[in-house]
């Protein structure tokens, strides 16, 4: 059984002839997205790609999407890797998912010259330039439409690289089985249908974006518009007009501020026909959703984690309770490991959700779990009536190659208190060396700073390496 290549047929069938896919003025057709998908998974798989891990390392592109179900569903395993990475990240991430074949943007043709160098066993294909040629080769060497043979829905198919707070990205393995398993859940909270034009923001290579905005795209048949820019999305908007966004926090409070400066509803900043609004991947804060709410727009707060396939909790709209987030999904089995008085303890699933585990990490992967088989999220929270509540991480704790331990969670929100310009801090150990990522745009004496700071810790404490970095790039 194959549920990715049933809703691709399905939607090939039903709507073959109806707009799906539009970016800066090219569209696809349901139809031609299908049978592009077909053709690259040909041309794939002649070059001899089966069975291998595939990267697509390229801003939100039409031509992401079709590259990212063709291998998915066809020839192997779907890497997906951040735009905003630089080198020494990139060259992490394919190493350590042994790609053999990266698709790529020419915007990064200049860091593709090192790659390049340093990968030479790496075939490379820039889409602007060559993506046309290998459809064009994919076209003359399929027999028919839908003839390819498909993986089974338990067989790996995704690999999303986790943004953790520690050291480098995890590499998170997902199934087709793991991919499709919250649409039902989804469809139960929220009548997505032909009739709904989604307005697509997040990155791709995240598992919300790519699974509940894109692939479940193929079984509601919705429209997308890919978004060009944040710069445009309030001038996108109003001419698009859609009817389902998502989001995360900040944005939806710089709608807010946009709105206030203007003197209009946030709704007419959205285009004037929102529907559906889902916000996660950070606190929610009530005071946000009760702004919304006295517009008449409810959002719909979700919660899960790579790990999970983004499938844990969602609201239903309307829902009363602004302070969870959301409503379990159905078809899990969610558990609380040691509760304290209020009930409160790390979360843990079972569930058609759960990863198959980390890329060539069998001890992280045996770590995830507990005894029972249960995924340990990570996340302090409670299970009440079915909502879910969350009040934080467990305590990171980094370890140095001298044996101590670095509580990373404590030290992340002492460095945060040194200035009000900072957003957010991510310590990790790289090279040995206890290395902290600072978000702020103030033009403080950094050196200074962070070397007073360092008096005030054990020695074995003290942050030996530091990146100051424009917050801007969290909104990404």
């Amino acid at each position: 059984m194959n549920t990715l290549d049933t809703f691709l047929r399905s939607a090939y069938d039903k709507w073959r002839d109806r707009n799906y896919l539009n970016q800066s003025g090219r569209t696809e057709t349901f139809g031609s997205f299908a049978e592009k998908v077909n053709y690259l998974a040909a041309c794939l798989l002649e070059k001899g790609f089966a069975g291998r891990n595939i990267g697509i390392f390229s801003p939100n592109s039409i031509e992401w999407m079709i590259a990212d179900i063709a291998v998915m569903n066809y020839v192997g395993v779907s890497v997906g890797l951040s735009k905003d990475w630089k080198y020494d990240d990139l060259m992490y991430a394919l190493k350590k998912c042994d790609v053999s074949c990266l698709f790529y943007s020419e915007v990064f043709a200049d860091m593709m010259e090192g790659v390049r160098e340093a990968l030479p066993g790496v075939t490379f294909i820039c889409m602007e330039k060559e993506f046309a040629r290998c459809l064009s080769e994919g076209k003359a060497a399929l027999g028919a439409l839908f003839s390819l043979p498909v993986k089974t829905d338990e067989a790996p198919a995704k690999i999303v690289l986790t943004s953790g707070t520690t050291s480098f990205p995890k590499a998170v393995v997902l199934s087709l089985k793991n991919i499709f398993s919250g649409w039902r859940a989804l469809q139960r909270r929220v009548p997505l249908g032909e009739d709904d034009v989604c307005y697509f923001f997040l990155p791709l290579n995240h598992t919300y974006g790519s699974i509940y905005n894109f692939i479940y795209s193929l079984i509601f048949g919705y429209q997308i518009h890919l978004a060009k820019s944040m710069k445009t999305i309030v001038q996108e908007m109003g001419a698009i007009r859609p009817t389902a966004f998502a989001g995360v926090p900040i944005v939806f409070m710089k709608f807010c501020e946009a709105a206030d400066q203007y003197g209009v509803p946030v709704k007419q900043l959205l285009g004037g026909r929102i529907r559906h609004l889902f916000c996660g991947g950070a606190n929610l804060y009530v005071d946000l959703r009760k702004r919304y709410l006295r517009e008449g727009l409810y959002l719909i707060n979700a919660y899960a984690l790579s790990e999970t396939a983004s499938a844990f909790s969602i609201d239903y709209p309307g829902d009363s309770d602004l302070t969870s987030v959301g409503t379990l999904f159905e078809e899990l089995d969610a558990k609380v490991i040691a509760p304290d008085e209020s009930g409160y303890g790390e979360l843990a699933v079972k569930g058609d959700n759960v990863f198959l585990g980390y890329y060539n990490d069998e001890q992280a992967t045996r770590a995830s779990f507990d005894s029972d088989g249960y995924f340990l999220t990570g996340d302090i929270g409670c299970i009440r009536d079915g909502h879910v509540y969350l009040r934080g991480r467990k305590d990171t704790v980094l370890v140095l190659p001298n044996g101590e331990n670095i509580p990373a969670n404590a030290l992340a929100t002492r460095i945060k208190q040194l200035d009000a310009s900072i957003r957010s801090v991510k310590l990790y150990v790289r090279d040995n060396v206890l290395t902290a990522d600072i978000y702020s745009a103030a033009p403080l004496a950094w050196d200074s700073l962070i070397g007073e700071f360092n008096l005030t810790l054990p020695r074995y404490e003290r942050i030996q390496r530091f990146h100051i970095i424009d917050p801007s790039v969290l909104l990404k």
